[in-house]
């Protein structure tokens, strides 16, 4: 996220006490977009907490945490700083005349606010989301005239635009891609200007009272951004983030510590999406519900799908050991997880423990059969291979040494422990492997949104999407495949 330049402000430990603004420490708030951002009350301080003891006097505690301070600034602004913590300012310490204060998230609004307002609309700036809307209304031609002159038109009617429903949950919510044109320079002495066409992503409320700003937040924005990464191939950076309150006076903004999407690369990277809106719109309303809707191991499955398209910046058995575990849930989404029925299970161990006469034993086996009754996870990949069909094979054409070597190395990795056998792999072809795991389970996630096996080979192939780690995989594969019928 961007970073946010503050104007001084006047703080305050409860929202009312901004009345008397005169009795109002003065403060610096600060974020950089990375790192929690950090309250400097320059004299005095804010937060000074006791409590009383058994015999009758005062405890300060060294920290505190409180859930907002709020301030109001130099041009005219409330601040709220939420989930705050710090060093207590306990008197003749230093702290008692001059304190610092960190939180996990900021509000600014043009009017008082609460620590966590209803609002009636979220819209955020996320990069890569106009490029996968991809519908433009500027428009430039260049002719020529029929004297051979070069004619060069700019043409763009605001009347034009219509925002876009990408989505709408039951009488809850609406999800728009909302249209912004912006137009900078013009009758200068050189003539310059500048015109820009965005797309922002919003989130309109359907009920009158609105919803809190966290709920939007965290069961809204978060798992639809998540679904836009799917979508495009790669997260986008988020640049901003505004809200309307119920009132629609209210107007503010919000900071938060995400997680870096990508920013500079967009360009080269839109090439590429695997599902571009105007290719999926007439579905998508379906996909999104799928997404929004999912629980359990299908939750998981779709948010690790997103998570992997970010950059893969750490060790790489960490990394795959995401991949795997995104695999194996996405292994058991539909899949009934017992081996039997109950009944029958129970038939079973019945007859088994019968035979049983030691008492020792007995129990042992009881405890062992307890939670038998369950389909093993390398049982759980094949079915899902059989389910991706012609797509598992194309990207992998030795299956069975793939899974020897997935079962192996996920076990071995997992559990932190010696290797059993020659399948565990390190280093680059641990790598390789990793990236084949994610072109899998990124296509196991299409099927539960809908897509056709038959469908989800070609949505690589057109958009050259994940095209190198499949061609290694291929290239690893077929190799060792070939060794094998040699062998023969």
């Amino acid at each position: 996220m961007q970073s946010y330049n503050f104007e001084p402000a006047c703080w305050s430990a409860d929202k009312n006490g901004l009345d008397n603004i005169n009795e109002c420490p003065l403060g610096l708030l600060s974020f950089d977009g990375q790192n929690a951002p950090e309250l400097n009350i320059l004299r005095g301080h804010l937060v000074s907490e006791s409590v009383p003891t058994e015999s009758g006097g005062n405890a300060f505690a060294l920290d505190f945490n409180r859930k907002a301070v709020f301030g109001y600034s130099n041009d005219n602004k409330y601040y709220v700083l939420r989930d705050i913590h710090g060093t207590n300012a306990i008197p003749f310490s230093q702290t008692f005349i001059q304190q610092k204060l960190q939180g996990e998230s900021i509000i600014v609004a043009n009017q008082r606010i609460d620590y966590n307002p209803s609002i009636s609309e979220l819209t955020v700036d996320l990069s890569g989301f106009s490029e996968w809307i991809d519908t433009h209304f500027f428009r430039e031609s260049n002719n020529l005239t029929e004297d051979g002159a070069q004619e060069l038109k700019f043409s763009y009617c605001s009347k034009e635009p219509q925002n876009i429903l990408l989505y709408k949950n039951n009488n809850d919510f609406e999800v728009h891609a909302k249209h912004f044109a912006k137009r900078l320079g013009g009758y200068n002495t050189l003539h310059e200007f500048s015109f820009k066409e965005t797309w922002r992503l919003n989130f309109r409320m359907l009920d009158s009272e609105g919803m809190p700003l966290n709920d939007v937040l965290n069961n809204l924005f978060e798992p639809f951004e998540r679904l836009l990464a799917f979508c495009m191939g790669f997260p986008g950076n988020i640049e901003e983030i505004t809200f309307t309150g119920v009132n629609p006076a209210v107007q503010g903004q919000y900071f938060d510590r995400y997680i870096p999407g990508e920013e500079d690369e967009v360009g080269r990277l839109a090439v590429n999406m695997p599902l571009p809106y105007p290719e999926i719109s007439n579905r998508f309303q379906d996909i999104a519900d799928n997404w929004m809707n999912a629980t359990g191991d299908a939750q998981t499955a779709c948010r690790t799908a997103a998570a992997l398209l970010g950059k893969w910046d750490k060790a790489i058995d960490v990394m795959f050991s995401l991949c795997a575990q995104s695999f194996e849930a996405t292994s058991r989404v539909g899949e009934n997880l017992s081996e039997l029925s109950d009944e029958e299970f129970e038939r079973r161990k019945t007859c088994v423990l019968e035979t049983i006469n030691n008492k020792t034993i007995h129990n042992w086996a009881e405890l062992k059969l307890k939670y038998a009754n369950f389909v093993s996870a390398g049982e759980l990949a094949n079915r899902l291979w059989t389910r991706l069909g012609d797509f598992a094979n194309y990207v992998v054409p030795n299956k069975k040494l793939f899974l020897r070597q997935h079962r192996e190395s996920r076990n071995t990795y997992t559990h932190m422990r010696e290797p059993n056998n020659d399948n565990f792999l390190t280093g680059s072809d641990l790598y390789w492997h990793a990236r084949a795991v994610q072109v899998l389970q990124y296509g196991a996630v299409l099927l539960y949104l809908g897509f056709q096996p038959t469908e989800i080979l070609s949505i690589f192939q057109k958009h050259n999407f994940m095209t190198s780690f499949i061609s290694k995989a291929q290239d690893i594969y077929a190799q060792v495949e070939q060794q094998d019928d040699d062998a023969k």
